[in-house]
């Protein structure tokens, strides 16, 4: 989850996550590792409904540093 994005909420509702690039994805989770747990399988069935879909996958540029969506 390395292009994971975790945001807090406000007001103690706990905390966002979402990969930049990958439109309409993003998980809620009290805690940061539940948002990421979530993220985890939120993306599986993404990536599953984008393929079925024919919408294809955004492309990920790599370098030595880091990872980003393109």
């Amino acid at each position: 989850m390395k292009l994971a994005k975790v945001t807090k909420l406000g007001g103690g509702e706990g905390y966002v996550a979402r990969i930049p690039g990958f439109r309409g994805l993003l998980a809620t989770g009290t805690t940061r590792k539940e948002s990421l747990a979530e993220l985890q399988s939120a993306l599986l069935d993404w990536i599953e409904l984008s393929l079925r879909r024919g919408t294809g996958l955004p492309a990920i540029k790599h370098s030595a540093r880091t990872l980003t969506a393109a």
